[in-house]
């Protein structure tokens, strides 16, 4: 029989996009990858064509939630037509594109679906905060509660 796995990771990532992560209760619900490209693990799903479909983020859509990492999907990513994991209020982890403070407001750039906690021409999460702090781009909690 050949060796199927030789090697292994002395330490495993702390963190990684999408992972819920803490047991508080949260909502997350289910809707389905509209666009072609899909939609990545913590990355910002705004409503699609359809009541029950998302896209990644685009500039006239409104805010649905994050994208919770599925082990179950191939490369990090939920395919056009998968059942897609939408996070509505609980703690998720993203990436930030800037240094952020616990309590900081977050903003999503339309366009791209970057988030930070600067204003200039980007989007508010209403009911989202920063809920740890880094000290420049990296993985941070992202605190949800929105409708």
């Amino acid at each position: 029989m050949p060796t199927i796995q030789s090697t292994y990771n002395a330490t495993h990532a702390r963190w990684y996009e999408g992972m819920v992560l803490n047991q508080e209760p949260a909502d997350i619900v289910t809707r389905v990858a509209e666009d072609a490209e899909g939609i990545g693990f913590g990355k910002v799903a705004v409503q699609g064509t359809a009541d029950n479909q998302v896209v990644d983020s685009e500039a006239t859509a409104k805010f649905v939630g994050i994208a919770v990492a599925d082990p179950g999907q191939p490369a990090d990513i939920y395919a056009q037509y998968a059942n897609v994991a939408v996070m509505k209020r609980g703690v998720i982890v993203v990436q930030a594109s800037e240094a952020v403070a616990v309590g900081d407001p977050v903003y999503y750039t339309p366009a791209s679906g970057v988030l930070s906690k600067t204003a200039t021409s980007n989007t508010l999460i209403a009911g989202a905060q920063w809920d740890t702090s880094t000290s420049g781009a990296g993985l941070a909690a992202l605190r949800l509660n929105t409708p």
